[in-house]
């Protein structure tokens, strides 16, 4: 089963009007939309200049040395850790 919550926005008159009538399709092409930009967000960044391309690079090449990066629950026990020591 699917949960579900309820949202309410507000929105520009001129996107209103643009969108889907309340009985024919609104909430799915909202929905829709906002899966999209979901996906959008999640590709991995790529630069289009020639110093982002080398920036990208060194990056890369330091991740093998930085490690995998550490989950939130990982990052808030590593918090709670060093606020105990020090308090």
């Amino acid at each position: 089963m699917t949960s579900t919550k309820l949202v309410s926005v507000k929105v520009p008159l001129r996107i209103f009007r643009a969108l889907p009538g309340a009985h024919q399709g609104r909430s799915r092409f909202i929905l829709s939309a906002l899966e999209e930009k979901m996906r959008r967000q999640e590709a991995e960044w790529q630069p289009t200049t020639e110093r982002g391309r080398r920036l990208k690079a060194i990056l890369d090449r330091g991740a093998a040395e930085r490690g995998p990066l550490l989950s939130d629950e990982e990052v808030a026990r590593e918090l709670q850790e060093r606020r105990g020591r020090f308090h």
